[in-house]
């Protein structure tokens, strides 16, 4: 667990975390996306279609590793993005 100096509150470090998950989400599942798309093109009775986006199921294993790497490795060199934003020192 980080330390930091001064120590933060909980919401600040919560909210932080939550951003961060949505913005290495975002970031990475469409690059991912644009790399690996999966369609799925599904008949209507009607005679219409419907198609279907998503990622491949190795997208999304590889979207999951980014998503923690994106954690690690920016966590050890001086915190995330949004813990950088609100201002969030970490203890050395």
């Amino acid at each position: 667990m980080a330390v930091y100096d001064p120590p933060q509150p909980l919401w600040k470090r919560n909210v932080a975390a939550i951003l961060d998950f949505i913005f290495a989400a975002g970031v990475f599942g469409v690059v991912l996306y644009h790399f690996f798309p999966d369609h799925q093109v599904f008949a209507q009775p009607g005679g219409g279609q419907t198609v279907k986006y998503g990622l491949s199921p190795w997208a999304s294993l590889a979207l999951l590793a980014l998503i923690i790497a994106y954690f690690v490795v920016l966590g050890r060199a001086g915190g995330t993005v949004f813990q950088r934003l609100f201002g969030m020192k970490r203890a050395r």
